[in-house]
């Protein structure tokens, strides 16, 4: 019946009814095509998933007349449920080449089977069958695709499409106010009192009123209607809603270097209002082309020349949104894919592969906290449990992570990792991000204020990944802080108040407030950030660019390996990222863990000496019940990777490793004085720089600080790195008092 171009042959059978046009193509009559839709509705059954053809139900029958009973004049219809009826290769065909003609002959087709199927005599529906809007959707199936259409990205719509079908994928930036659009206007002539009922067509096509009155052409002894002598009676008219939207391109599909390009949408009658800037949806609809600047003062008669530049919009006919779906419909899985996991999860190892698959080409020791980075950056893609409290209020499961550090320490990596692999994620910088960029923006047009999601908005359901951290003016960083606890973000701005989602996680990495992490000054010195940001991180790392020579050897055999093309074993993870990312994805959706009893005892009992101690010791990060959340939060992570419900003790313990191995650490005030992470020659070093002060300042004796440290350097030889640390150590513990105008007093 169909070319394999798409013509349609001549029909065989009683249906031959086609009118050829040219190039030896054929049109279907608007007959046939309304009685094909009549019979899909009433003839498509519904099969079960089992296969038993005994149990199926009239799918779209049934749910026209439910809906007709509860007032909602729609029907939704899914194109892959076209294609596979018998008449679906026409019905297909026609509604996807030339929508204009025959979704209107199809809306009509609702219409009387309005009266055939539903109106009964007595009923208390209206005895005109009202408009009936015919919505078409489209179902992401197991293998990726759409039925028989393939999702557009914006940046591929061209002028083949216009006045065709099209499904495009994106996510809503900016939506205006509901306007009210005439579908019917009544019109009445001022001579002869004639009526004229004109149908405006749906989208932003305007009504033409005739100049010229029908009792013109009756003659007769009536005085002829003068010129223009229609006005519109308002109570007749018919309205319907309309809304405008402004689709983006999803952050994936943007090449590097170039603007996301965005694209309207026209929704009417129940597909308005369905979703906020940051929903991603896919719309099926018409992709229209009409006049430059429809709605205002149109060029005259006399112009020069036709306006031929026409301005491009989607008339929406059925919208599948996705909002706070944290990705799960972002990557679809096989089947065969989902018992792999399945199986996956079950591995008494699955951790440490997930860990080992998390940035393989960045290098990390034992002993090195980049290996606890890596799997504190797991914790974060894979998320705890978002709850709903009875009272309405919510708690929120996204872990946010901050990465503090000297420069080349593989901060912006990790960023960039975690970007590829979120199924949703937004990556931006610090000093080219402002509030409201982040958060939303308010901006005016000719039809007012309207609202516009940033980065946060644009990541619901995701990660956002904020390099330079540190470089964020002190006004932009507040803006944040209710979007990273509550994940919403309030708008009070221009009249408009309103509340938009921002439930995502947060990755930042920022430099300490020299450049470079001291080990001789307090760590709270060096984090130039403010207490109410910090309380809202459920994990900070001090990265440090630690001097080791066998540390630093290897990391330059492993770089060098990286560079000449000899990529090891080790730098490829047990998961690839196309794996990892659909894991994470499956997890995501299919797994929500709760805490246990015997876990929730273990989690109290740490709490309280947590607290305990922090209080003795004045730590300069507050440990408070945001830290108790976070790692129930780090638990209910490490449980969704092995896809457990329940959240053990052994869950609960790991995770309070990782928050004792990074914030506790990071609060700690001696952090980084110790010993540790010297070497042979200086550790020999410091132990010759103490001696030497005990002899250069004796017991109660007073030295300026200053003066000191020089002395070590000129008279006993000893660096000024170490002699400073060699002081400071000494203050640590005691045996070095400090007193005014900077002079050290050896304690008796």
């Amino acid at each position: 019946m169909f070319k394999e171009d798409g013509t349609i042959r001549v029909l065989e059978g009683p249906d031959q009814g086609d009118t050829p046009t040219i190039e030896g193509e054929y049109e279907v009559q608007p007959d046939i095509v309304r009685s094909k839709f009549k019979r899909f509705v009433k003839e498509w059954r519904f099969v079960s998933p089992g296969g038993d053809s005994n149990v199926s139900t009239l799918k779209y029958r049934d749910q026209f007349m439910q809906h007709i009973s509860q007032g909602t004049y729609m029907l939704e219809v899914n194109l892959s449920d076209l294609t596979a009826h018998a008449d679906g290769e026409i019905l297909g065909h026609a509604l996807r080449s030339r929508p204009n003609v025959f979704v209107p002959l199809c809306e009509k087709a609702l219409q009387e089977l309005y009266h055939e199927l539903v109106k009964r005599p007595g009923d208390d529906l209206p005895d005109k069958a009202p408009p009936i809007q015919l919505q078409l959707l489209a179902d992401l199936d197991l293998e990726g695709s759409f039925g028989t259409m393939k999702p557009l990205k914006i940046r591929d719509l061209d002028s083949k499409q216009v006045e065709k079908l099209v499904m495009v994928k994106g996510i809503v930036s900016q939506m205006k106010a509901i306007t009210h659009k005439a579908r019917k206007i009544s019109l009445k002539c001022q001579s002869c009192e004639n009526y004229k009922e004109i149908y405006v067509n749906p989208g932003r096509c305007a009504a033409h009123i005739p100049t010229a009155c029908d009792g013109n052409s009756r003659g007769g002894m009536m005085e002829k209607c003068r010129p223009n002598p229609f006005v519109i009676i308002d109570e007749l008219c018919e309205y319907v809603d309309e809304q405008m939207l402004k689709l983006q391109e999803l952050p994936e599909d943007v090449p590097v270097g170039e603007m996301p390009r965005s694209f309207e949408l026209c929704v009417q009658q129940y597909n308005v209002d369905l979703c906020t800037p940051g929903t991603r949806l896919t719309a099926v609809g018409i992709f229209c082309a009409t006049e430059q600047g429809t709605g205002e003062k149109m060029s005259s008669s006399r112009s020069k020349g036709a306006n031929t530049v026409k301005h491009s919009y989607i008339q929406v006919m059925g919208v599948r949104a996705e909002q706070g779906s944290g990705g799960s419909q972002a990557v679809a899985c096989t089947g065969e894919e989902q018992e792999r996991f399945e199986q996956l999860a079950k591995d008494p190892d699955v951790r440490n592969k997930i860990f080992a698959s998390i940035a393989p080409a960045i290098r990390a020791s034992e002993k090195d906290v980049v290996d606890d980075v890596k799997k504190a950056v797991a914790c974060l893609l894979f998320g705890g449990s978002r709850k709903m409290l009875p009272d309405g209020t919510r708690m929120r499961g996204d872990i946010n992570i901050l990465l503090l550090g000297d420069p080349g320490t593989a901060k912006s990596q990790f960023l960039k990792f975690a970007e590829k692999v979120a199924p949703i994620a937004v990556y931006t910088s610090g000093k080219g991000s402002s509030a409201a960029g982040l958060t939303a923006a308010i901006k005016s047009d000719k039809s007012g204020f309207t609202l516009e999601g940033g980065a946060m908005v644009l990541a619901d359901g995701g990660v956002v990944c904020i390099d330079e951290f540190d470089k964020m003016d002190v006004k932009d960083r507040v803006a944040i802080h209710e979007a990273m606890e509550q994940q919403t973000i309030s708008i009070a701005k221009a009249g408009i108040t309103t509340m938009l989602n921002t439930r995502c996680s947060v990755l930042a990495a920022a430099n300490p407030r020299f450049g470079t992490y001291d080990d001789l000054t307090n760590t709270a010195d060096q984090m130039d950030f403010e207490t109410t940001i910090l309380s809202r991180f459920d994990m900070m790392f001090l990265v440090k660019d630690v001097r080791d020579p066998e540390r630093d050897y290897g990391l330059a055999k492993h770089l060098a390996g990286l560079h000449s093309g000899e990529i090891s074993k080790d730098s490829e993870g047990p998961l690839n990222v196309a794996e990892l990312r659909k894991f994470l994805s499956y997890c995501r959706s299919r797994c929500q863990p709760r805490l246990t009893k015997d876990a929730s005892e273990v989690l109290k009992n740490h709490y309280v000496s947590i607290r305990k101690a922090m209080r003795s010791e004045r730590a300069s990060i507050p440990i408070t019940v945001r830290q108790l959340e976070a790692i129930v939060r780090i638990s209910e992570s490490l449980a969704k990777m092995e896809l457990c419900e329940d959240v053990h003790i052994g869950h609960v313990e790991e995770a309070l490793r990782m928050f004792t191995v990074s914030t506790l650490d990071s609060a700690n005030k001696d952090r980084g004085v110790g010993i540790d992470a010297l070497s042979e020659q200086e550790r020999d070093d410091l132990q010759k720089a103490e001696e030497q002060i005990r002899k250069l300042c004796p017991k109660g004796g007073r030295r300026n600080k200053f003066v000191l440290q020089s002395m070590l350097v000129s008279t006993a030889g000893i660096d000024e790195r170490v002699a400073g640390k060699a002081i400071h150590i000494m203050q640590m513990r005691g045996e070095l008092i400090e007193k005014q105008n900077g002079t050290m007093q050896r304690a008796g």
